[in-house]
């Protein structure tokens, strides 16, 4: 009975933040899903186990091997982005009322999740626990098993990788601001 209280807190503690993480890993909200599932399903059989203050941790190291296991299985590819229609439901009214904004707005988010994408794995990690789930740099180096200096040296890279991805400009954006 406490076993499945203490289940059930973790899991409503811990499972949106399991999802996000996969999400950006894998980029598939169904395999993401999956993942997350999985990953619960392996919390309630070392919860007996585990140590209290190693939770967090453990969710999202278990979190990113098994991600990282089915990007192996799909032949070190991620899988294919799909834009999720509910991605702009939390948007402000004015994406309502503008159209253009509206359609902007959501091609600056697919070039941002493209971008993330094409960062590798390692970098791809700590910037989405730090910027995405809030992690600080001693709860990233845990998680990942890397030293801090690391994760510090890791996140620095994926902010400059990243901005220089988003900023590049499209061929045809050349063409019509000239």
């Amino acid at each position: 009975m406490i076993r499945e209280l203490e289940f059930k807190v973790l899991c409503q503690r811990h499972s949106d933040e399991i999802y996000r993480y996969a999400r950006s890993l894998l980029a598939n909200p169904a395999d993401a899903e999956d993942a997350t599932q999985e990953v619960l399903l392996r919390l309630w059989n070392h919860l007996p186990t585990m140590r209290p203050f190693k939770f967090r941790a453990w969710l999202l190291r278990t979190t990113r091997c098994y991600c990282l296991d089915q990007i192996r299985r799909r032949s070190h590819r991620a899988a294919p982005m799909f834009m999720d229609d509910e991605i702009l439901d939390g948007q402000p009214d004015e994406l309502a009322v503008n159209p253009s904004l509206a359609a902007d707005s959501r091609l600056r988010l697919e070039q941002a999740r493209s971008s993330l994408l094409q960062l590798p794995e390692n970098l791809r990690s700590v910037f989405v626990l730090y910027e995405v789930n809030g992690l600080r740099y001693r709860e990233i180096a845990e998680t990942l098993g890397i030293p801090i200096n690391t994760v510090k040296i890791n996140l620095l890279r994926a902010r400059d990788r990243l901005s220089k991805l988003v900023n590049q400009e499209e061929p045809w954006t050349k063409t019509c601001n000239s």
